[in-house]
Formats: structure tokens, C-alpha cells, sequence
């Protein structure tokens, strides 16, 4: 009678430490799928404004090929004399 009681009393310690262990393990799961859900969020945020920065740079540089093409049209309209004097008295041109 006694043996019997020590055994099923061991069995509900080992099942007490089993189900401690369970809970152990499924707080140190859910920890990692949290930090990496957190790193996720993160490199999300990261890539978004680097798309931004990327966007930005691409219109700037669709700009200046407008401006570029509407300056090349204009000189090609102008005749050299004109150019030329155009050129002397430039800003960029002073010394």
C-alpha cells in the first residue's frame, strides 16, 4: 500500500514537471517568434525608406534629364553667334 502510494506520488511529480517544463519551453518559443517578428518589423521599416529614398533619387534624375533635354533644344535653336555670346556672358563665365 505504502509502495503504491510512492509511486503514483512520483508519477504526479514527474507530470508537475513535465507540464513546468512545457510551459518553460513555450515561453522561450514564443520569446524568439516575438523578438523575430520584432527584427521583421524593423527590416520592413528599413527597406520602405530605402524604397522612399530610391523614389526620390529616380524622380530628382527624371528632372534633370527634362531640364537637360529642354536646354539641349534651346541651344540647338540659337545660332552660334548667339551661343557664343550666350556662353561669354554666363554666370560661369566670370572670372
Amino acid at each position: 500500500m505504502i509502495n503504491s502510494f510512492i509511486t503514483e506520488f512520483w508519477n504526479y511529480i514527474l507530470a508537475g514537471f513535465a507540464l513546468i517544463a512545457a510551459g518553460i519551453a513555450a515561453y522561450m518559443g514564443g520569446k524568439k517568434v516575438g523578438a523575430v517578428q520584432t527584427q521583421a518589423k524593423a527590416d520592413v521599416a528599413a527597406a520602405e525608406k530605402d524604397k522612399s529614398q530610391v523614389e526620390a533619387v529616380a524622380k530628382k534624375q527624371s528632372e534633370n534629364v527634362e531640364i537637360a533635354k529642354n536646354v539641349q533644344s534651346d541651344n540647338s535653336s540659337i545660332s552660334d553667334d548667339a551661343a557664343r555670346s550666350k556662353l561669354q556672358q554666363s554666370k560661369y563665365n566670370q572670372p
